[in-house]
C-alpha cells in the first residue's frame, strides 16, 4: 500500500504511465476559450454521426459516409472517414482518449506499478495473446484486453468553451451566492 501511496504523491501529467501525449498536455495547460463552430455541413454530419455510433463498428460509420456523401451533391469529398473525424474532434475539442491493457478479469490495469508485468499478479492471466506473441517469436506484444480513458481535466475544460455549459457548470456557485446575499 505505502508504494501505492508514494506513486500517488509522485505522479505529474508528464508520467510515462498517463500515457498522454505532447499535444494533450499542451491542451490541458493551454486550453482553449473561444466557442467552438462547425461551418461545414459535411463535417458537422460526420461529427454527429460519429457520437451517435459512438459504440458501434468502425465499419457502421463508414457506411453512413458513404451513403451520405451521396447526400451532399458536390462535396462528398468533404465526409470524412471516421479515423478523421476522430481526429477532428480531437483537434477541435481537446479532448482525446488513452487506451492502457488490462487484465481480462478486470483485476488491474497495467499503468503505474503494473506497468511492466506480462501477466495479472491476482489471477495469473497473461497480458499479450499467447498465440500472437509465440508465433511472433514474442515480437508482436497485442494485450488480451484494453480499456479506454479520457482525463476528466481536458473534458471540463471543453465544456468551459461553451457558454450554455459554463453557465451550468457554475450552477452551485452561483446559487450558493445568491442565498448567501439573501441572507444577509
Amino acid at each position: 500500500a505505502i508504494v501505492f501511496i508514494c506513486a500517488l504523491k509522485n505522479a505529474s501529467l508528464d508520467d510515462p504511465c498517463a500515457q498522454l501525449s505532447e499535444e494533450v498536455l499542451y491542451c490541458l495547460c493551454n486550453p482553449l476559450w473561444e466557442p467552438l463552430t462547425v461551418d461545414k455541413p459535411a463535417i458537422r454530419h460526420g461529427i454527429s454521426t460519429y457520437f451517435t455510433l459512438e459504440h458501434l463498428a468502425v465499419a457502421a460509420y463508414e457506411c453512413i459516409r458513404k451513403s451520405g456523401a451521396h447526400c451532399f451533391e458536390g462535396a462528398a469529398a468533404d465526409v470524412l472517414s471516421y479515423a478523421h473525424i476522430e481526429q477532428l474532434i480531437t483537434e477541435y475539442t481537446g479532448v482525446d482518449s488513452i487506451e492502457h491493457d488490462m487484465c481480462t478479469n478486470s483485476c488491474i490495469a497495467y499503468t503505474g506499478l503494473f506497468a511492466n508485468l506480462n501477466c495479472c499478479p491476482l489471477c495469473n492471466k497473461e497480458r499479450y495473446d499467447p498465440v500472437k506473441l509465440r508465433t511472433s517469436g514474442g515480437w508482436n506484444r497485442v494485450p488480451c484486453q484494453k480499456f479506454v480513458t479520457i482525463p476528466l481535466a481536458v473534458q471540463l475544460q471543453a465544456l468551459w468553451r461553451d457558454p450554455e455549459h459554463a453557465q451550468k457548470m457554475s450552477y452551485l456557485s452561483d446559487t450558493t451566492e445568491q442565498l448567501l446575499n439573501e441572507l444577509h
